[in-house]
């Protein structure tokens, strides 16, 4: 579940590494000069995190919407921008993003999606597109039920 969080921060906006399947001492050894929060299930991990004063908090909801509330009450954010947005960043590689030209994307995207579109985002690094499209749509509600909850602290 944390990956499908670090990948909907991501297209928030917020700079997100994901680590699966990584050994503790890596993650403290990659992690403890870094000005990152380590958002972690286990309390193990949380535990030692918190001995070695590295900024971390627990992730107790099985919740997808209730873990990004917590994150963004947690974290200080009182408001999230609907996406797509200038810091959206890659869902896959968490580079920010670049306008693209539609006409380049011809050969690329589906023609559905080139023919209805008209908004297309691409990562310089791993040259995944984005589109604006229904998942667009679905995100900015999330993102609504989210600054609703955020904003009544």
């Amino acid at each position: 579940m944390l990956g499908k969080v670090a990948k909907k921060l991501r297209i928030f906006g917020f700079d997100t590494e994901y680590l699966a399947n990584t050994d503790d001492n890596e993650i403290i050894n990659r992690f403890s000069d870094r000005k990152r929060i380590i958002l972690t299930r286990d309390k193990q991990l949380y535990k030692r995190l918190t001995k070695l004063n590295i900024p971390s908090f627990p992730i107790i909801s099985d919740n997808e919407l209730e873990t990004l509330i917590i994150i963004m009450k947690e974290s200080n954010i009182n408001y999230v921008l609907s996406v797509p947005n200038e810091n959206t960043r890659c869902s896959l590689c968490n580079k920010t993003l670049d306008k693209a030209q539609k006409s380049s994307l011809a050969d690329i995207v589906p023609k559905k999606v080139f023919e209805n579109a008209n908004i297309f985002f691409k990562c310089s690094i791993c040259k995944k597109v984005y589109w604006d499209g229904k998942h667009t749509k679905e995100l900015n509600q999330i993102i609504d039920k989210i600054n609703k909850e955020i904003k009544q602290v």
